[in-house]
Parts: structure tokens; C-alpha cells; sequence
């Protein structure tokens, strides 16, 4: 089975070597031969430089597309190169690639089709979230539980793993650019969420948040419209995501 890993990644040269020594001590261990391939979406800082310089494939964007570009172009090359399932991991050193077996195991031994990553299953994955995320990401996740009728512990979680063969010809229609946003992640999973046929869990795994600094990209009110119009679109719209 051909496992693919995208990290969209944006400026993080403070945190992309970090995430490169764990991915490279991750692959020393990792007997499904997971393969990775970082995707540098038009960044301005020295992130070209350090990928350059390590061991990890990757692909230079010129100019920053946006996330869901990222996302998709990484779906086209995975079904290009026959790829079995797609993992998306965020660039920014807070998740762990240690976290991406607990992703795809529900995919090859539980005949599940698609998996979203929670740091609410477990309270110990979430200890250095800051206190505001924790409250809106679980007043959100109560919300599209009920609008959704389906658990949901992490509505913002962006680790996911799913087949390739069996949902690329629902995912492929969004190369729009209205979903170049962060609204492709989640307008995408709340189609999955709303199937009857393709079959969905959530799997434990940890977010860590760093002491000091800015520590995300997500701009409120801005990047927080397209996640939660995608969600609304997702159940409004007449689209349907049925095998």
C-alpha cells in the first residue's frame, strides 16, 4: 500500500527544522514506508532554504496559492503516482508525524474511508493549547455535532487521512478558487460527515502549541469565514458525496 504525507507549509522557518528532525526520526522506524513531500506555498523567508537542505521532497510554489491549493495539488500528484491514501499534515511543527499510524490504521484494518484528527480524545493532547482555542474549537464542535447528527470533538483539526481512489472524484471538483481557502478542508469534510456511504471516524492526536510567539496562521474573523462557510455549504448545498 503507497502512503503519501502533504505538509503545506508557509514561513515556518522557525519551526520547519524541528518538524524535519521528527519526521527524518520518524522514517528511521517506519515500516509502512510512508513518503513525504513538503509543499512551499510561495513563502518569503528562509523555508526554501531549509527544505533545500534537508532530506525531504518538495515542491516550490512561487507565489502563495493558498492552503486548499496546496491541498489539491497534492491530491493530483498522489493519484498521479497511484498513490493509496493521502495524509495531510500542517507545516508548523504541531502535529507529529508519531500520530500518523493512529490516522490510517481505522483506513487499512477498519475498512474506513476517511479519518479527522481530534486532540480532544485525550485530554493530555491538548495541554498547551491556549485556553481560547480550546473553548471556541469546542463550542464549534458542538454545533456542527448537532447540525452535522454526528460526534465531532475537533471541528478545526486539519491531520486527515483518507483513500485516494475512492473520494478523489468528489474532491477534485473543488479545484476552484473559492476553495483555495481553508474552506476546502472543511467544506470537503462536511460532505463526508453528511454521506451515508463513505464511512468516517476521528482518531487521538496531539496539538502542541508553542510557549511564545504567534502560534497560528488562522486570522480571526478572516480564516475563521471560510471554515465555518464551508461547513455551512457543505449542508446547504445539493451537492452529495455518495459511492
Amino acid at each position: 500500500m503507497k502512503i503519501l504525507c502533504i505538509i503545506p507549509i508557509y514561513n515556518e522557518e522557525s519551526r520547519l527544522i524541528a518538524l524535519i528532525e521528527k519526521i527524518s526520526k520518524f522514517k528511521e522506524n517506519n515500516p509502512k514506508k510512508i513518503e513525504f513531500m513538503a509543499i512551499n506555498n510561495g513563502s518569503s523567508d528562509n523555508t526554501d532554504k531549509l527544505l533545500r537542505e534537508s532530506n525531504l521532497n518538495f515542491i516550490r510554489l512561487r507565489k502563495n496559492k493558498g492552503i486548499g491549493y496546496s491541498l489539491l495539488l497534492g491530491l493530483r500528484l498522489a493519484a498521479k503516482k497511484n498513490y493509496d491514501i493521502l495524509i495531510h499534515m500542517a507545516g508548523n511543527n504541531k502535529m507529529s508525524p508519531f500520530d500518523i499510524d493512529k490516522m490510517i490504521k481505522p483506513i487499512i484494518y477498519n475498512n474506513f474511508d476517511y479519518v479527522s484528527g481530534s486532540r480532544f480524545l485525550d485530554k493530555n493532547n491538548n495541554v498547551t493549547n491556549p485556553l481560547f482555542r480550546k473553548v471556541s474549537i469546542k463550542f464549534l464542535s458542538i454545533f456542527f455535532s448537532i447540525a452535522f447528527k454526528k460526534k465531532i470533538t475537533d471541528a478545526t483539526c486539519g491531520f486527515r487521512a483518507f483513500r485516494i481512489k475512492g473520494l478523489i472524484k468528489y474532491f477534485i471538483f473543488l479545484n476552484k478558487k473559492k476553495y483555495y481557502t481553508y474552506g476546502y478542508e472543511y467544506y470537503s469534510y462536511g460532505k463526508i460527515l453528511l454521506s451515508k456511504s463513505i464511512k468516517s471516524c476521528e482518531a487521538s492526536v496531539e496539538m502542541n502549541y508553542p510557549k511564545s510567539g504567534k502560534y497560528s496562521k488562522i486570522r480571526p474573523v478572516i480564516d475563521w469565514y471560510p471554515i465555518i462557510w464551508g461547513y455551512l455549504e457543505s449542508i446547504f448545498d445539493k451537492v452529495k458525496f455518495e459511492k
